[in-house]
């Protein structure tokens, strides 16, 4: 390789309000041989955004075309791109300057100039950075390259990846009768059984809003069960098996996901399947690991677990440590109408009765945000602490035991109940 071009495609709807800082982080690009690509699909805002894109002459390609949907656009510009590569930007999004420099350089070392370029991301709300998915701080890189293994986890930006043009011509484009998830359809089939590479840097900023497709379009979350269960359908039992090592994890950490993700056709699908497979025996082993793990940061002392956090975050670690079976002690959170009352077969205590058990309770924090909630808890003096984003980890090398006939321990771990 040496420097091939990088086609940056920017769809635009109505984008007057973010798209100039889209395309000027485009431009920023310390990897110049580019071209940035600006898709107008059918604005209807007084030619507002074509004013906008005009106004940068030559400095990058205009197109413009009849309203079709984001799909519809991507794919107009796939071909009429120039470019070796084909790099996403939304243009409610931006890059880092050494984005494409990095992914570049990432396939230059690889020595596989097709492979499939991913990398972390940072999310921006209300004009500040406000969180980062950085997917090495759940699963090792080897799970993160392994053909769909990142879609099925739902950890695929599209604007954080790298793209050569030879993937479009094999599986095909954007399917443009999907309206919010024909992204994730066609990195489905884009992936399976290739190289992919994984860049463990954030190189793009996702900005988050309310106008967000997502969160706007009615049908987003059933177009997204039936592309889940389409995934689940079209999985061989060896992919199953390369990516999660039985047909049975894979369908416990599906069932797992679903619930998290709050998809409900896709959660009973998963449930079913997870019925009816064998019951991968090693779980155990791995449990009793999570469980020495728990025990250690109390060093024993503790022998009872509260998740604070009584919200969605905090009932499905519950849930999850339940089918893993570690039982929960109760509840805690900082909203007084939900002191004592039973939340899934759970008691939820005020902060001061969680005071009065503290040297005998782990804390695991299940909150989106937790580092106010852990120092407002060791201002209270509790001893023992830990977030679920640092039991993410642990959690993840282990799988539900949800259907097992079997749920028992090798070894006396159990945590009591309240």
């Amino acid at each position: 390789m040496n420097e091939p071009l990088v086609s940056i495609i920017i769809p635009v709807y109505n984008g007057a309000n973010y798209m100039r800082e889209a395309i000027d982080s485009a431009l920023a690009q310390t990897y110049k041989n580019i071209e940035v690509m600006v898709v107008n699909d059918g604005s209807s805002d007084n030619g507002e955004t074509e004013r906008i894109a005009l106004s940068y002459g030559d400095r990058i390609r205009y197109l413009y075309k009849i309203n079709g949907g984001v799909a519809t656009a991507l794919n107009y510009a796939i071909e009429e791109m120039k470019g070796e590569y084909f790099s996403w930007l939304s243009h409610d999004d931006l890059y880092y300057p050494q984005k494409i420099e990095k992914q570049v350089a990432a396939l230059k070392s690889s020595g596989d100039e097709r492979s499939i370029v991913l990398s972390d991301v940072d999310f921006m709300e209300q004009g500040k950075i406000s969180s980062r998915l950085k997917l090495n701080s759940k699963y090792a890189v080897e799970r993160l390259q392994n053909s769909v293994f990142p879609v099925l986890e739902g950890m695929v930006n599209g604007c954080a990846l790298l793209i050569h043009k030879s993937h479009f011509d094999r599986v095909g484009h954007f399917d443009e009768n999907l309206i919010t998830t024909q992204d994730y359809d066609l990195w489905f089939r884009m992936f399976r059984n290739q190289s992919l590479i994984y860049v463990p840097e954030a190189l793009i900023i996702s900005r988050l809003h309310d106008a967000q497709g997502s969160r706007t379009i009615s049908q987003h979350e059933s177009e997204r069960d039936a592309l889940y269960i389409r995934f689940m359908e079209q999985l061989t039992e060896h992919e199953m098996i390369g990516m999660y090592g039985s047909p049975y994890r894979f369908y416990g950490k599906m069932n797992e996901l679903f619930l998290d993700f709050k998809l409900h056709a896709a959660y009973l699908y998963s449930d079913e399947k997870m019925r009816c497979v064998e019951v991968d025996t090693s779980i155990f082993d791995e449990i009793n690991e999570l469980k020495h793990y728990l025990k250690h940061i109390s060093n024993s002392l503790a022998d009872r677990i509260c998740v604070f956090g009584a919200g969605a975050y905090g009932r499905n670690l519950k849930e999850m440590l339940q089918n893993r079976n570690i039982p929960i002690g109760c509840f805690c959170d900082n909203d007084a109408e939900k002191w004592g009352t039973i939340i899934e077969g759970v008691v939820c205590v005020s902060p001061s009765q969680l005071m009065e058990i503290r040297d005998r309770t782990l804390v695991i924090v299940a909150i989106a945000t937790p580092e106010p909630i852990v120092r407002q808890l060791q201002s209270l003096g509790i001893p023992f602490i830990i977030t679920k984003q640092e039991l993410d980890p642990m959690l993840n090398k282990t799988s539900s035991l949800k259907w097992s006939s079997a749920l028992h321990d090798k070894e006396d771990l159990n945590y009591t109940a309240l």
